[in-house]
């Protein structure tokens, strides 16, 4: 999928870490030529990363590639506890520690988990990433020497992880003409703020001077998935969080993120999680209550 290009604020040392404190994460599809760990503190949503989409949680860790689109957009607050969406997010260059730093004997396990990152990995259901997870907490208020050698050891960490989860099935490049960028994210930002609708492909193509069959075979071209396919998604993603997060009905569910009837929200959501809405919204009332944010943050 195509995407903002987003210019990273570095200092000196060739990273850039920050915490992100937010009302809300809205959905903003960009990309950077830097890499970028993702550390979710007390969030809920789902997660774009290159052709996937998935929910996300607190203990959410991800490191990216340079130039994989991404984006984070969160659910409704779950609790009174919970005010805002905090996140870690630590973005740095191939060379932060020196051209050839990872060019080294040494160094080749980081180097290969550095490649692999191209389509987005996935530590945080590993003890390994939770470990590392830790370690980040207070990343952005360590000094810069700390900060750099906290990131060493959390990536050389990482190349530990055997259960790594790869996140996107296809290479997913930011577009190369200005003009299909802006479309494509025209037609993402339409879709991502209208998937409770009925959706008029017509009328976003009438939008976009183009026809219906084209902006169809367009957007099946950029992002491997049909346009139904995508809002689909988006729809099975939301339901997820109202399911676990509210006392709404499935059935009202289902209609209020956007599926015409309800066995098609059955059928959908079951071909894309595995399992029906009302499994989802059992296990979750079963399930022991998930630890609290600080014990997220400080470990357990």
């Amino acid at each position: 999928m195509k995407a903002h290009f987003e210019k990273v604020p570095f200092a000196d040392s060739g990273f850039h870490a920050f915490e992100r404190v937010d009302s809300e994460f809205p959905f903003y599809w960009h990309y950077h030529p830097e890499f970028e760990l993702t550390l979710i503190v007390d969030s809920y949503g789902q997660r774009l990363v290159g052709d996937s989409i998935a929910d996300y949680r607190p203990g959410d860790l991800v490191l990216l590639g340079p130039n994989l689109p991404h984006s984070w957009r969160s659910g409704p607050i779950k609790s009174r506890a919970q005010r805002v969406h905090r996140a870690i997010v630590v973005q740095f260059r191939h060379d932060f520690l020196g051209e050839q730093m990872f060019a080294m004997r040494e160094m080749k396990d980081i180097a290969h988990l550095l490649l692999q990152s191209d389509a987005g990995l996935a530590f945080g259901h590993t003890k390994i990433g939770e470990r590392a997870a830790a370690s980040l907490e207070n990343f952005p208020r360590m000094p810069r020497a700390r900060q750099m050698v906290t990131l060493l050891s959390v990536l050389l960490d990482l190349t530990s992880a055997t259960d790594v989860q790869i996140l996107s099935t296809n290479q997913v490049q930011p577009a190369c003409r200005i003009g299909d960028q802006q479309r494509i994210d025209a037609i993402c930002q339409y879709l991502n703020r209208h998937f409770e609708e009925e959706i008029e492909f017509a009328k976003l193509a009438k939008t976009l001077n183009i026809s219906q069959a084209t902006l169809c075979r367009f957007f099946k071209r950029a992002t491997g998935r049909t346009m139904t396919q995508y809002v689909n998604e988006i729809r099975v993603g939301a339901a997820s969080q109202l399911l676990t997060g509210t006392d709404q009905s499935i059935l009202e569910i289902g209609f209020n993120v956007g599926f015409g009837n309800y066995s098609n929200f059955n059928r959908q959501f079951k071909r894309m999680k595995g399992y029906s809405p009302r499994e989802l919204r059992d296990r979750f009332l079963a399930a022991p209550k998930p630890a609290s944010p600080a014990k997220l943050r400080h470990g357990s």
